[in-house]
């Protein structure tokens, strides 16, 4: 799978507007779930014939397809791994949609427990453990190669990089919608499977909506003087030779720039005003983060306010936004509400935390370098945010340092993996069997639909 450029002659607001309906595309689509979830999900199967009317070949597994029932944690993992190396290749999947509960104590389709930064390499930083779906994405290389139960560790030497190991060349595209809870939680399971069903109801909306023009807008906030590099870099790089427009909020008082930002100050407020005034199709930010707060930028609860009817991609240049053992991370709330695909940290990240050149590969795989990288790939080179995440881990330079090898790891993609800025179109005429389907499909989704401005179409 090799990344393609396209064209870069016109500005994504024309892009969008000339577009032909959303092609069909050949190729497999696999969804991982849990029986119960399977059961509980009133929209699963309509998802599943959505997929299906795209041109994909869908296929749908749950724990009694890989003898995962009762597992939790690596036993968890390594049982599911072992599953998608037989079924990746007998059912040609390219894609990979993790529905569950990616918490290591829940199981059976956990996040993998991997351990990037390796102090074996002489690197001065402290192993810790990273949850991550990327395990899922490489399906022929051994990713604890030295054998020491520690998996994902930086090196060629002491860590798992050698020959036969991690080689960063992907076989599918991953996302995942977390499912928090089980029998032992029946409350939150169900709250969660509500939310599950709205978003892939939303999803479908997304996919076949007959109005995108909204999407060309950015929205980039950057929380600090010393973090306003990153915006100015993908303003002046990506956006303004392609003719997209943004809104930018920056903490720039008392900074001289050719183009002020829209606001300066960067503040929830300030965000949240220019998100509800430019209905944006991406955003990113770069600052702080916790599990459920990107600092001055978002947090959970505003999260809940946004407008739903023009969900967005987001990059989450920041630490722990994506945190799975947090049930109201801030990832997983903007998926509930408020964004389509959402790319956050699990853990800690890395730098930068001053101007650099992004494009540099001394810093291509610093937070804000890899956003600067994807925001590129979503708008520019018009890949799906699978497709989008993977490309961008597996051709960004690490540089040798294990911080950036730490940055990959960390970096998940909640939501659909086969979503694009670029889809719409409407769904192919169903056939009979699938007609009562679609009309149910079609009434759950009616509170989604796009709303229609004066003068687009």
């Amino acid at each position: 799978m090799q990344r393609t450029t396209s064209s870069k002659l016109c500005g994504v607001g024309i892009v969008l507007l000339a577009l032909s309906p959303a092609p069909m595309f050949a190729g497999g689509y696999g969804i991982v779930t849990t029986s119960d979830i399977r059961n509980a999900s009133s929209v699963l199967s309509i998802f599943e014939s959505h997929k299906t009317n795209r041109g994909l070949n869908v296929h749908v597994f749950d724990e009694t397809d890989w003898g995962g029932g009762g597992l939790t944690g690596d036993a968890a993992s390594e049982a599911l791994r072992d599953f998608l190396k037989i079924a990746q290749p007998q059912h040609n999947l390219d894609y990979l949609l993790i529905i569950g509960d990616p918490r290591q104590s829940t199981g059976p389709v956990p996040m993998k427990t991997l351990h990037p930064r390796n102090p074996d390499d002489g690197s001065s930083f402290t192993k810790i453990p990273v949850l991550s779906d990327y395990y899922y994405a490489d399906m022929d290389g051994n990713w604890d190669l030295d054998g020491d139960g520690e998996y994902g560790e930086f090196g060629d030497i002491t860590g798992d990089f050698g020959a036969g190991g991690i080689d960063r060349n992907h076989e599918l595209y991953v996302g995942r919608i977390p499912v928090y809870g089980d029998s032992n939680s029946p409350s939150l399971f169900a709250q969660s499977v509500a939310d599950l069903d709205h978003i892939l109801s939303k999803t479908m909306a997304y996919q076949t909506a007959t109005n995108i023009s909204w999407r060309e807008h950015v929205l980039i906030a950057a929380e600090g003087g010393n973090r306003l590099f990153y915006g100015e870099q993908i303003k002046e790089d990506l956006l303004d030779p392609n003719g997209i427009s943004e809104y930018r909020v920056y903490d720039s008082a008392g900074i001289t720039l050719p183009d002020p930002p829209d606001a300066t100050t960067c503040s929830i407020p300030n965000v949240k005003a220019g998100w509800d005034a430019t209905t944006p199709g991406v955003v990113t930010w770069l600052t702080h983060g916790g599990g459920t707060g990107a600092a001055a930028v978002m947090n959970s609860s505003t999260a809940a306010t946004l407008d739903d009817n023009f969900p967005v991609m987001t990059w989450q240049a920041s630490c722990h936004n994506s945190d799975p053992d947090n049930v109201n991370n801030l990832s997983y709330q903007l998926l509930i509400n408020g964004g389509i695909a959402t790319v956050g940290f699990t853990e800690i990240s890395h730098g930068p935390g001053s101007e650099v050149d992004l494009t540099s590969d001394w810093h291509i795989s610093g937070i804000a370098g890899l956003g600067y990288g994807y925001i590129s790939r979503i708008a520019l080179d018009q890949l799906t945010v699978g497709q989008a995440l993977m490309e961008l881990k597996r051709d960004s330079t690490l540089f040798n340092r294990c911080w950036y090898w730490h940055n990959h790891v960390g970096a998940n993609l909640y939501g659909d993996p086969e979503v694009s800025l670029f889809d719409h179109g409407s769904l192919a005429v169903p056939e009979p069997a699938c007609l009562g389907l679609i009309v149910a499909a079609l009434v759950m989704l009616a509170p989604l639909r796009i709303r229609r401005r004066p003068g687009l179409s």
